[in-house]
């Protein structure tokens, strides 16, 4: 299950400033950070493995992130938003699978992993817009999705193929 970490903002006339990660109060040695930059509409994901975690976290913009937890079958939906005076950060187990569109003009997605990254072929792959998942994204966007995501195969193609 998905653990948030809710930072709050500090502001003064210089802008403001907050805490992505405090091993403090999040224990996960992390190996790697990532980030992606996409315009309005982009889909990335499903995607997901057996051992990485990753914490979350819009740095610009907004988006919507989805995640899904293979063994308890709970999808949870998140807004993630730069301007908020809180900077929500969303821990995402292994085992769940997450994707996100951005909703603004523009989005930068931030994530910390556990696990060096890996080629996609050696992750999990479940098709954008699965019908088990349902994800509702926003369809009113022009939807920008890779050919990764968009032909991958569907949720119950992994569960019945998951290796534990």
């Amino acid at each position: 299950m998905d653990s948030i970490y809710t930072n709050n903002k500090f502001y003064d006339n210089r802008g403001s400033i907050y805490t992505v990660y405090d091993s403090r109060i999040c224990n996960i040695p992390f190996v790697q950070d990532k980030i992606t930059r996409s315009s309005i509409g982009t889909i990335r994901g499903f995607h997901g493995d057996n051992e990485t975690w990753k914490l979350i976290t819009c740095l610009y913009g907004k988006l919507k992130l989805i995640t899904y937890d293979v063994d308890k079958q709970i999808k949870q939906e998140y807004l993630l938003d730069s301007d908020s005076n809180e900077n929500i950060s969303v821990l995402v187990p292994p085992r769940c699978l997450n994707a996100h569109q951005c909703i603004s003009n523009e989005c930068i997605f931030y994530y910390k992993w556990s696990q060096f990254y890996k080629e996609p072929e050696k992750q999990w792959s479940v098709n954008y817009n699965d019908k088990d998942i349902n994800p509702n994204w926003d369809m009113s966007l022009d939807i920008i999705v890779s050919e990764r995501d968009s032909n991958a195969k569907s949720l119950q193609y992994l569960m019945e193929n998951i290796k534990c």
